[in-house]
């Protein structure tokens, strides 16, 4: 065989080694592509994991997206007292009127006191037998002994407090007997509609002036300040439409802090509070107000089933109208 040959002989057989070697690779690669790699050892950690033994997301539906949270309980800190009808006469932020009678609930004509025994020395009663609720003359004997403690004279005194149902009925009539039935409806409450009936309200008067309290000049004052402890003046001139009473500078009302503070900053009268204490209702935004460092939240409930909190200091009243008003102190 010559030189020539047996090289192209060689050439030949290292070509099909090659081949060959090539075509063994191919099918090594095929075979584990059915199967585990060699070792096994991560496919045996995949496969553990598609079973779902470490699972931690939580499910989700069929376009990915996770199960919606449970909402909170509205209820959770909360018990619930059962009022009466009766209960929603009582309290202090209740709305007396023409339009929105009073029942005289037993529950609180027990509570009234004599104002002689329990008035400080910074004003005068015209009678012996004034009745006021404890809580009304309580703030009126701060609000006029700081009156006075800043200036203010001494010469003021109570002319009503509470009033019976026909007490009031004989006021209308003299009224209407003297100037006329439209004067009376629009200066005198009817019996059963008029504020003193509650324990909350008083007249006052001025001895020095000889005349109902006008709330100018050095009495100003108590205008200005008597939210601040508590009382509104009930009946403005501009709120006539509203009250359907003409304007008494002299008839103030105990309707409590802080609710006496929220209706002169945004010049309600009572009605137009008590419907504007709709928008918070239990289930929905409560209204948060602070005096001084002292915080406050309101709410106010639509009948009888009245949720209230399970610790802490709070107070219920009725409107008289469809509802209660709780307020707590925070």
């Amino acid at each position: 065989m010559g030189p020539l040959l047996l090289v192209l002989l060689l050439v030949l057989v290292a070509a099909m080694a090659l081949l060959l070697n090539s075509c063994g690779q191919d099918q090594g690669n095929d075979g584990n592509a059915g199967g585990a790699p060699a070792g096994g050892e991560d496919n045996g950690a995949d496969s553990g994991n598609a079973g779902g033994t470490d699972q931690q997301d939580p499910p989700e539906d069929e376009t990915g997206a996770q199960e919606p949270e449970v909402p909170a309980d509205p209820y959770d800190g909360y018990e619930i007292l059962t009022m009466t009808e009766e209960d929603m006469a009582v309290g202090e932020q209740i709305l007396v009127s023409n339009e929105h009678m009073y029942s005289f609930p037993e529950a609180a004509e027990s509570q009234l006191v004599l104002l002689v025994d329990n008035k400080s020395s910074s004003y005068t009663s015209n009678v012996n037998d004034t009745l006021i609720l404890p809580v009304a003359v309580e703030h009126l004997n701060q609000m006029l002994d700081d009156y006075v403690a800043q200036g203010g004279a001494t010469d003021i005194m109570v002319v009503s407090g509470y009033r019976t149902y026909d007490f009031q009925q004989g006021l209308f009539d003299r009224n209407a007997a003297r100037n006329g039935i439209e004067n009376a409806r629009r200066y005198v409450a009817q019996a059963g509609g008029s504020e003193h009936h509650t324990g909350y309200a008083v007249d006052l008067y001025s001895t020095n002036n000889g005349d109902y309290f006008e709330g100018v000049g050095e009495y100003a004052w108590v205008t200005d300040h008597c939210h601040e402890y508590g009382f509104i003046l009930r009946y403005t001139e501009e709120k006539e439409p509203i009250t359907k009473i003409g304007p008494e500078s002299w008839h103030f009302r105990y309707v409590g802090v802080p609710h006496s503070y929220i209706v002169v900053e945004n010049d309600f009268c009572y009605e137009e509070y008590i419907d504007y204490l709709r928008q918070f209702p239990f289930d929905g935004e409560h209204l948060f107000y602070t005096v001084g460092d002292q915080e406050y939240e309101i709410y106010f409930v639509e009948g009888l089933e009245v949720p209230v909190p399970e610790g802490g200091e709070y107070t219920v009243s009725g409107n008289n109208v469809d509802g209660f008003i709780v307020t707590i102190t925070k």
